[in-house]
């Protein structure tokens, strides 16, 4: 009687949407939670994947309410777990190898005990969510796993797919879906109040809420986001990890923060009008204030490139549009120049990389990824020309610089979403097949009684789908 079905099952075709990562990590991850909490835990057994993201152009702007333009990839992190007795929660990170024990009404002090560390992002999740639905709502607590298959630090926002998947965890545990974006939101606050980090919404939003075989135009003062096709089978999109780690808590990104607010202070006072964000800004009006001596050349360089950075945007994602990739790798080029020289986020191994991967035959343009200081960059590359491409770049940047780099050739992909653990858990499927079919058969008699037979029907049709993966549970 305790075992809650799930708001919406996912069908076949999206539990294999996962790809191959899923079907690793899974098993990995179930097999951690059995040998840490006993190998007979009570179901169901809940687990959750929110992916990482790659962004294709728009740098440093959504903290700036402007355009980005990112794609969710085909691997991220799961959190996998059962309930307790009680309402102590108990979180294992197998890659940081260690383990945090809170209870619900205590894990706000948890999250801000250590800020910045790998807690106060789960810790801090968990917060956001229980604020939102109320601790009197969650009677019981947890023992869960988080593993993935993301490199921390490498630009794929490893730290939002923690977030984001933790929060669709605990969606799936207390039976209490949020609206995407208020998903989104909750992340972002958790990151900003717990890990101290003044991020965007844009790793959570696009993590949260991506669309398979499509990047999404996000604008980030209204949150709308626009699915965009972005490529016909023609070009590929390759991630390639420098091996340069940066731990974004220790980096230079809050100070980029700030003297984004400083520029726009800048130019406010110049013109004697206020300005929400540099969104409200033209490159007109940046050259004006820094020509009349109100800005800083710093102040001057940020701003420039935000501005230019979200023209190049709106002209990119016009390019992916109209299959103009050759327009698209140039305006990439144009925003890397950009990110190192007026924003100074690159550093000399992804500048090397960039260059190296820009000279490979096939390559149609290439820039850093993520927050910067290391990490990754994004290539678009010619389908036929991958494999040269990607040889090409392993043996320059080794000559380069001594370091070997490592290579994601991805297609766009979903975002969070609940796993079902059928396929690794046979007595769970079971138990899913017998309430949801008679679920459907309580529908399909409340529909008869009303004479809508047609309706009925399809309830009882879908019913008897439901008691034959029964059957073939049992076979």
């Amino acid at each position: 009687p305790e075992f809650n079905l799930r708001s919406s099952i996912p069908s076949h075709h999206q539990l294999l949407r996962v790809m191959v990562p899923e079907h690793e990590v899974i098993p990995r991850a179930l097999s951690t939670l059995r040998s840490r909490y006993g190998p007979d835990l009570p179901l169901p057994v809940s687990a959750a994947f929110a992916p990482g993201r790659v962004n294709l152009i728009g740098e440093h702007t959504d903290y700036n309410e402007g355009f980005v333009f990112p794609m969710c990839l085909e691997y991220g992190t799961f959190v996998i777990g059962s309930r307790t007795q009680d309402k102590t929660c108990t979180v294992y990170s197998a890659a940081m190898d260690a383990e945090v024990a809170f209870d619900i009404d205590s894990v706000k002090e948890v999250a801000s005990a250590d800020k910045g560390s790998w807690q106060s992002y789960v810790c801090g999740s968990m917060a956001k969510f229980v604020e939102e639905v109320g601790k009197d709502k969650m009677t019981y607590g947890f023992q869960a796993v988080i593993d993935g298959n993301l490199p921390v630090g490498g630009g794929v926002s490893s730290s939002a797919s923690v977030e984001v998947s933790m929060m669709t965890f605990l969606e799936e545990m207390y039976n209490m879906p949020l609206e995407v974006q208020k998903k989104a939101l909750l992340c972002q606050a958790a990151e900003h109040e717990f890990a101290d980090m003044p991020c965007g919404i844009m790793d959570q939003l696009i993590a949260a809420s991506g669309k398979a075989g499509k990047a999404l135009l996000i604008d980030c003062r209204s949150l709308n986001t626009t699915p965009v096709q972005i490529s016909q089978g023609t070009t590929k999109i390759v991630v390639t990890n420098s091996m340069v780690k940066h731990m974004l808590h220790d980096s230079e990104y809050p100070q980029r923060v700030q003297q984004c607010k400083e520029s726009l202070a800048a130019i406010a006072k110049h013109f004697g009008s206020e300005k929400r964000s540099l969104r409200e800004v033209t490159l007109s009006e940046v050259e004006e204030a820094y020509a009349a001596k109100h800005m800083s050349e710093l102040a001057f360089k940020r701003a420039r490139h935000v501005v230019t950075e979200n023209e190049r945007t709106e002209r990119a994602v016009e390019a992916f549009r109209a299959a103009d990739y050759e327009t698209a790798g140039r305006l990439m080029a144009e925003s890397h120049a950009s990110l190192r020289d007026d924003y100074q986020v690159s550093c000399a191994e992804v500048d090397q990389l960039v260059s190296i991967a820009e000279a490979q035959d096939g390559v149609l343009g290439a820039r850093m990824t993520g927050a910067g200081f290391g990490g990754c960059i994004v290539s678009l590359v010619k389908a036929d020309k991958v494999e040269s491409a990607e040889a090409g770049i392993s043996a320059g940047y080794k000559a380069a610089t001594g370091r070997d780099c490592t290579h994601i050739i991805t297609e766009p992909a979903a975002g969070a979403r609940i796993v079902d653990l059928g396929y690794v858990i046979p007595e769970q499927h079971v138990l899913e097949c017998i309430l949801r079919a008679k679920q459907l058969k309580e529908q399909g008699n409340a529909l008869f009684k009303k004479g809508e037979l047609k309706q009925a029907l399809d309830k009882y049709h879908r019913m008897h789908f439901r008691v034959g993966g029964l059957r073939k549970a049992a076979a």
